[in-house]
């Protein structure tokens, strides 16, 4: 990397009860002694590769070019590869192949590079099965903080033999979006996979009506909703206890509730796709 204190960023589901998430830190700082490692989330539930995906597509724009690792990996020690992308901002994403990177590097102008981790010597030995965030990912991270090309890592594969993000782009015809919630933070603010770039194109102005509607054809015991909400710019433009829709700090388009859960008020939750009428 350029910078002359390399910034590591790292996301897991280790949480801080337990030792993992230290022990990670730690075999970067014997390898990287000079890097400077933020902690952007250890609290992911369990196993919940999709909000892991939506916490780090969200934080790293925030931050400047680095090395960024993230592990939620229910596939551990089993047949699922690791890799490291290249977003075309120069950042580079470390982890396993189970769609958790995608949607960072997409947000970081996209993925310029994939590199397969095969090279072990790079890897700390023996190599526990059931611990690879320390093993590959940590030292992994560590040598490409110092300098290490990831072409000495791997071998160079195709974005398309990648698993897949968790969300697609929404459809779009005309000023009508079908979409989808893609997170549910922890206010029940409804995130949906629409981008403020988007609405930014479509003359959208404040205290215009969102006509919003919702069908569960697959789940009968769920009333379908017909909804108009307001577009604003913050919570507070409506009374409290009213639904509001706009831009959070997120990038998203998001269906909140002022001081409430609209994700308990709408009974709404990550999944669920709906349409929208600008």
């Amino acid at each position: 990397m350029s910078s002359t204190i390399p910034i590591i960023t790292f996301i897991s589901d280790f949480g801080y009860q337990d030792e993992w998430a230290a022990i990670c830190k730690g075999v970067i700082y014997r390898i990287s002694p000079t890097a400077n490692i933020v902690d952007i989330c250890h609290n992911i539930p369990n196993f919940d590769i999709w909000k892991a995906s939506f916490v780090l597509s969200s934080a790293l724009p925030s931050f400047p070019v680095g090395v960024h690792l993230a592990v939620v990996d229910p596939g551990v020690g089993t047949q699922r590869r690791g890799i490291v992308i290249k977003a075309d901002r120069g950042d580079l994403l470390v982890g396993p192949d189970n769609g958790l990177l995608i949607a960072a590097a997409e947000r970081l102008g996209g993925i310029r590079e994939v590199t397969l981790i095969t090279n072990d010597r790079f890897w700390l030995k023996p190599v526990c099965p059931t611990f690879h965030a320390r093993d590959i990912f940590a030292p992994v991270t560590a040598y490409l903080a110092n300098g290490i090309s990831p072409a000495e890592i791997g071998e160079t594969i195709t974005e398309e033999s990648l698993a897949k993000s968790f969300w697609e782009k929404p459809r779009i015809s005309g000023r009508t979006l079908e979409c989808q919630v893609i997170d549910v933070d922890k206010f029940g603010t409804l995130r949906f996979n629409v981008e403020s770039s988007f609405l930014e194109t479509q003359d959208l102005s404040l205290g215009e009506t969102i006509l919003m509607k919702v069908e569960f054809p697959s789940d009968l015991q769920r009333p379908h909703i017909l909804a108009e909400v307001p577009f604003g710019r913050t919570f507070g433009d409506v009374r409290v206890g009213s639904p509001i829709m706009l831009v959070d700090s997120s990038g998203y388009l998001c269906l909140a509730l002022n001081q409430g859960s609209a994700a308990q008020h709408f009974n709404l939750k990550r999944g669920d796709r709906l349409t929208l009428r600008l």
